[in-house]
């Protein structure tokens, strides 16, 4: 059993560095990381863990004391893209600091219309990178994402740079943490790509089997509010649900998703369903392992 679980993650982690993700003018920190980001509305601040903690707050890695390998995969019906990332997170070696590494990469034609006709255009993304984050006593985390994004839309758009995440996670007792997150902190900033920073608020209840976080992420001055809960029963089971308003592109959505957790794996379905702004569907399947 253990020889088959090897060789899928073996299959899964080559799938993902060729295939690709869904792009338009793609921010670093638009997406989660992984399906129950995805799932929970991209509301994984204050409790990310895994590939979420990487996109969205870098300190989260150490959060839980686990060593995670993450492969995920989903498809936009707005560009036809595909997303392929894989990713490593390991707080169980060194439980003071936390060290993560990920690779994403994107293909999509999307379809535009000049003077009335149709054209589809190639565009081209990857993302990679390297996060630590370091537990300051027993209530307080700081991370760092450092990483490499290149974004290539045929014959308009192309932009490359090196840049950094800086993320902080409060925790108070065991059922409440804080995350604040300042993102792309390195490259040239403007009204087409604004400076970007986010706060959130994680609740558990129930003894840790319901969780409910809530986010805000300014891009400039435009607001963008996502949150979402999960439900974890006793075999394994996890429920999720969430949405978010981005006003930016004036974007309603709701997601949904589900998940099969064990202790050395786990299977997570979700969706995003646009609403106003756009009738955008994003579907993901997520597959972690659970190294230690």
């Amino acid at each position: 059993m253990k020889k088959n679980n090897q060789l899928i993650a073996i299959v899964f982690l080559l799938f993902s560095a060729f295939i690709a993700l869904d792009a338009k003018a793609y921010e670093p920190w638009e997406h989660p990381g992984g399906a129950r980001g995805l799932a929970l509305g991209g509301g994984v601040i204050a409790s990310g863990t895994g590939s979420d903690a990487l996109t969205a707050n870098p300190a989260a890695m150490s959060l839980i004391r686990s060593y995670i390998w993450e492969n995920f995969y989903s498809f936009s019906s707005f560009d036809k893209g595909h997303t392929g990332t894989t990713s490593l997170v390991d707080s169980y070696l060194n439980p003071k600091i936390a060290a993560g590494s990920y690779f994403t990469t994107t293909l999509a034609s999307p379809e535009i219309y000049v003077d009335g006709n149709s054209k589809k255009l190639d565009e081209k993304f990857m993302k990679g990178g390297l996060a630590v984050s370091m537990l300051l006593g027993k209530m307080i985390a700081l991370g760092f994402n450092g990483y490499y994004y290149k974004f290539d839309r045929e014959g308009s758009e192309k932009r490359s740079f090196l840049s950094l995440d800086i993320g902080m996670i409060v925790k108070i007792g065991e059922y409440l943490s804080i995350g604040a997150v300042a993102y792309d902190l390195i490259s040239e900033h403007n009204d087409d790509h604004p400076w970007s920073y986010g706060g959130g608020i994680a609740l558990a209840l129930f003894k840790k089997q319901f969780l409910m976080e809530a986010d805000v992420v300014m891009e400039g001055k435009e607001p963008w509010y996502k949150g979402g809960a999960e439900l974890f029963f006793s075999k394994g089971l996890a429920l999720r649900a969430g949405g978010g308003y981005r006003q930016r592109y004036e974007r309603t959505y709701l997601a949904f998703g589900i998940g099969y957790v064990t202790k050395k794996s786990s299977v997570e379905l979700s969706m995003s369903q646009g609403l106003q702004g756009g009738k955008n569907t994003i579907v993901g399947i997520d597959l972690r392992f659970f190294l230690k």
